[in-house]
């Protein structure tokens, strides 16, 4: 990939050495984690104080060339350019000058930073860079290399006549900005079904049950309340439009086929098997336990299913076998982690994938949802665990989104 290939020799010249992974990739859209090993401080610090006085060169030449073309029109009597030359800024420009002068931008900064630097002894310089590198610079450092870096990257695909949107996000906020992409890119795509008079996914029936009562009311939780920590990646967070009990009966319970009709079917699976919960099998997820029935019993319940994975363009169609296990269960949460292993792929033996779904009860027929994806292995690391752990955050993005979908597809065609 382009990107890939001028990200690494550019940081190079900078002193900075990376590790990249493409988290997730869908047609024109990719994500691509950029991890830094290490800073070499002396090269970062002069590449940036060359970089800053070469803009200031050029600044100053572009200034005189200004002043010099406005001297020279005066000479000639050019009134209506001595008039133009005169004329005041508006007071955006004044507001622009301002904030470029008294309040530079936080990659500005750090520019500053580390061009001053240069000039001090680097007995002096690389003990206070290293400090405040560890103590708190570090997220603003890595993102002022990566946005000088892409600026340059940029330049090199405008050259080539190409166009390019590029983004820099923290890790935390990744989720929120997958989801958005990966949303207006489905758009497009339905706009383009819609053109060519394809129809959008069918509605099976009413397979998340009817609206219910008490999904309406305000929630608040107790004190102390608190959900279980995410897994290693968030690939999701996303507020859905349905009601949390509603949605908590289509996902557990006996006499629903949401998971199996609804969003098995869109993720195009077959051969689906579908097991029993371990205990209390007919009063999982039902909107009120039954009289005698303690709903903190549910937690620790499993649930065995599989189903054929469709092929892909690196792995044939393969058998996939999960278990679900209730983590929490109760009026204001409902927290899920799921084991799965596909011994039929390459490495398949090596890895156990688990995800995570966590449910938050909202209020006013609205809940939160977070899903997060972490890899084990339980006889130490493949050489190709890199590749293992980025192919799975990749096929579980795509696969949290479509849940998000088919859940929101589903409560607006039966509110």
């Amino acid at each position: 990939m382009l990107i890939c290939s001028l990200i690494g020799p550019r940081l190079e010249q900078r002193g900075v050495s990376i590790q990249t992974d493409i988290e997730y990739r869908t047609g024109p859209f990719f994500v691509i984690a950029v991890e830094v090993n290490n800073i070499d401080w002396i090269l970062l610090m002069e590449h940036t104080a060359n970089q800053w006085a070469r803009q200031k060169r050029e600044w100053i030449r572009d200034q005189r060339v200004r002043q010099s073309v406005a001297a020279s029109e005066k000479n000639l009597g050019n009134n209506d350019t001595e008039k133009k030359t005169k004329k005041k800024r508006s007071v955006p420009e004044i507001l622009i000058a301002i904030r470029r002068r008294y309040f530079p931008s936080r990659n500005e900064v750090i520019a500053y930073l580390l061009a001053s630097f240069y000039q001090l002894h680097f007995f002096i310089s690389l003990p206070i860079l290293q400090v405040l590198y560890a103590l708190g610079l570090k997220y603003s450092v890595d993102k002022y290399i990566l946005r000088v870096v892409s600026d340059d990257i940029f330049r090199y695909v405008e050259k080539k006549g190409m166009e390019m949107q590029l983004e820099i996000k923290g890790r935390s906020s990744q989720a929120t900005f997958m989801l958005a992409a990966l949303r207006e890119m489905r758009e497009d795509k339905r706009k383009e079904e819609a053109e060519v008079g394809e129809d959008a996914k069918p509605i099976v029936g009413p397979l998340m049950g009817p609206a219910i009562k008490e999904d309406k009311n305000d929630v608040t939780p107790p004190p102390g309340f608190s959900l279980p920590e995410s897994l290693e990646f968030v690939g999701l967070e996303v507020d859905l439009p349905v009601g949390f009990l509603r949605l908590r009966w289509s996902l557990l319970n006996a006499e629903s086929n949401f998971m199996k009709d609804a969003f098995f079917v869109d993720l195009n699976y077959d051969k689906i098997t579908m097991g029993t919960w371990s205990a209390n099998e007919n009063d999982i997820g039902l909107p009120k336990a039954p009289d005698g029935i303690d709903e903190n019993s549910f937690v620790g319940a499993t649930m065995e299913y599989s189903y054929l994975m469709p092929k892909s363009a690196f792995v044939s169609a393969n058998m996939c076998y999960a278990t679900w296990e209730i983590l929490q269960y109760d009026a204001n949460s409902l927290v899920i982690k799921e084991k799965t292993l596909t011994p039929e792929v390459p490495y398949g033996s090596t890895f156990i994938s688990w995800t995570q779904y966590s449910i938050l009860n909202t209020g006013k027929n609205s809940c939160r949802m977070v899903c997060s994806v972490e890899a084990e292995f339980p006889n130490g690391q493949p050489m190709v665990a890199r590749q293992i752990k980025s192919g799975m955050r990749a096929g579980t993005a795509e696969k949290f989104v479509l849940l998000g979908e088919t859940i929101c597809r589903y409560s607006d065609a039966y509110p």
